[in-house]
């Protein structure tokens, strides 16, 4: 029997409908499911890759701002002449590599000496010139700083350069009317642009402007929506992710963060063909199956519409289950017609499909895992960096301090016993002079640790030893000040503890340094932890743990720095945990600070066992 012209028409329309229709709208559905997917986590890593790059800034800026003030503390700038002053800038413009002109001025904004700095650039400095010296001083931020103590000027470009610099400002004294003023360098920061751009990438710095601060393509400008994502991002502050084109006619997904603290703002994208290539290899699928059921349709339309409906509908079925997104349902894939071949293909697509969502999302996550673990690591190893190079310049400064100072002061020191002697304690003459004696003993006991800071590198190995024989030896010189100050002591000494390699009396030193300060910390009283334990990976822990106030968290990156203390007793002057940081750094330790505001200290430092290869630090 002749099966209708009619019927087959109608037949080949249904299973047009129901073999090509469901696969265009569940490509379509892919496609743009994929598209936002890519664009979500694309765009999450650009917005990460921002944030990183708005926090590198942050860091350098900042960092900038506290070398400057350090070097206005440890810098004898009172009292010397123009030329001397120049000598003397020049030393902290040779450690800090960042820094391209170093200058101190008056209230006024008057030069006191001539300014020190690097024509030719280098490294991370830039060439001062005519040009960038006359923008630095148009930029320098000299009332502010007058005001607050520190301020940093706005970023600016010398003609025909990519890369931005800053002008910082810092008060040298509390009341004082003259100011260390400084160029910063931002060429580290048009490194880490120029790499984050790559081939297929864009990345950019603006101030808080808009205009362009750093660039890894010249000095040129942003194109119309690079400035819409720019404005938004700074009139939200928060972060912005959306495709731009660019002024070379390239579609780029990119992300905007704001820089905290400074108001600039970070752009990181990358090149959206790129970004979003498997949604594009999704869509081309998506059209090669279309066709490849198209094609079948006009074969199954001359099949009797019994041998037809049952298949049609399990594939039916089967399309809806993908569009639903249970990849895991498949069709019958029955006999070697096209019918069979339909249903094989579908099942390959849906397979397929399911294989690149879940290679979409296995990628995703530990995508997502490598930049939090490198993330982490970058952070960490920042933080030490700075810290060993701060306390490595200010440890051969105190060094050089403590030696001109030591024969002046032993001489004193004697000449002040000698009178001491000869006149009568119990007179006025008398208790001045032992007031004065014992004011020259402190300061050279405060010499004494500051040329200790510097020789703790040169101790050498030391010898194996058990690391509790120094901490009971630091109890038991502090076991009267516990008494004193009403203080609990809770103290767990393992006693099953492997040897550590060092020298016994540094090592008390340390622990004799956190006990004092945590007493300290606890002046009506409270509770003492210490505990020695033995922990994985052949190491020794120490803990130190106090009631006291403890220490707020804009304050916990400089406690190891030298002369800072947040004591308010007298007699502190802010060596104890620069020195101890500086003993566990040469036994290859590390010590860390965990603390809360009101909620007490702990100090936590862990030594490598004796035999254990790599530093802990």
């Amino acid at each position: 029997m002749v099966v209708p012209v009619r019927f087959v028409s109608r037949l080949m329309l249904v299973l047009a409908l129901v073999g090509v229709v469901p696969v265009l709208l569940l490509g379509g559905l892919s496609f743009r499911a994929n598209r936002d997917e890519l664009h979500r986590l694309v765009g999450g890593l650009q917005t990460q890759a921002a944030t990183e790059l708005a926090r590198s800034c942050r860091q350098l800026v900042l960092t900038g701002v506290d070398n400057l003030r350090a070097a206005t503390e440890y810098l004898p700038l009172e009292g010397l002449g123009p030329q001397e002053t120049s000598e003397v800038l020049s030393i902290p413009l040779r450690q800090l590599g960042t820094l391209n002109l170093l200058v101190l001025v008056d209230a006024q904004g008057h030069a006191i000496a001539p300014a020190v700095f690097s024509p030719e650039g280098g490294g991370n400095r830039q060439p001062v010139t005519d040009d960038s010296r006359a923008l630095f001083s148009r930029q320098v931020p000299v009332q502010d700083a007058l005001s607050t103590g520190a301020a940093i000027g706005p970023p600016y470009r010398v003609p025909g350069t990519s890369v931005g610099r800053v002008a910082l400002a810092v008060r040298t004294g509390e009341t004082a009317s003259r100011l260390l003023l400084a160029e910063l360098s931002l060429a580290e920061l048009g490194r880490q642009v120029a790499e984050l751009s790559g081939e297929d990438g864009l990345a950019f710095i603006v101030d808080s402007r808009g205009a362009l601060v750093v660039s890894a393509h010249g000095p040129g400008a942003l194109s119309e929506e690079e400035q819409s994502l720019v404005a938004e991002g700074l009139s939200r502050r928060e972060p912005v992710v959306r495709t731009v084109r660019s002024v070379d006619g390239l579609e780029y997904l990119a992300a905007f963060v704001s820089v905290p603290d400074l108001g600039w703002g970070a752009v990181v994208g990358r090149n959206a063909s790129t970004a979003f290539a498997p949604a594009e290899h999704v869509r081309r699928s998506t059209f090669f199956w279309a066709l490849m059921a198209l094609a079948a349709t006009g074969v199954l339309g001359f099949v009797l519409a019994r041998g037809v409906s049952q298949p049609i509908a399990r594939l039916s079925k089967g399309v809806a289950a993908l569009a639903e997104g249970r990849y895991g349902e498949r069709v019958p894939e029955e006999g070697r017609d096209e019918l069979g071949l339909l249903a094989r293909s579908f099942n390959h697509m849906a397979g397929e499909l399911q294989r690149r969502d879940a290679e979409l999302r296995r990628w995703s996550e530990e995508l997502q895992q490598r930049v939090d673990e490198r993330t982490r690591q970058l952070r960490e190893a920042q933080d030490q960096i700075a810290r060993t190079r701060r306390l490595a310049a200010l440890g051969s400064l105190s060094a050089g301090i403590a030696h001109e100072l030591n024969n002046p002061l032993t001489g004193i020191l004697g000449l002040l016993a000698l009178s001491r002697d000869e006149v009568p304690a119990t007179s006025a003459v008398g208790q001045s002079l032992t007031m004065a004696l014992e004011q020259a003993r402190r300061m050279a006991g405060i010499i004494r640790e500051l040329r200790q800071m510097a020789e703790q590198e040169r101790a050498g190995a030391g010898r194996p030893l058990n690391p509790a024989q120094p901490v009971r030896a630091a109890l038991h010189e502090v076991r009267e000040e516990l008494q004193s100050r009403g203080v609990t002591l809770s103290c767990k000494l393992s006693e099953q503890v492997p040897q550590v390699l060092g020298h016994a009396d540094q090592l008390q030193k340390v622990v004799t340094n956190l006990l004092q300060n945590a007493l300290t910390a606890m002046p009506s009283g409270g509770t003492l932890s210490v505990g020695l334990a033995a922990v994985e990976g052949d190491a020794v822990c120490l803990s130190v743990k106090d009631t006291g106030k403890g220490i707020p968290e804009t304050m916990r990156e400089r406690i190891f720095d030298p002369f800072f203390t947040t004591k308010d007793e007298p007699g502190r002057v802010g060596l104890g945990l620069s020195v101890a940081h500086r003993i566990v750094e040469a036994h290859h330790g590390c010590i860390r600070v965990e603390s809360d505001a009101g909620q007490g200290t702990t100090i936590t430092v862990i030594l490598p066992a004796v035999g254990a290869e790599a530093h802990l630090a």
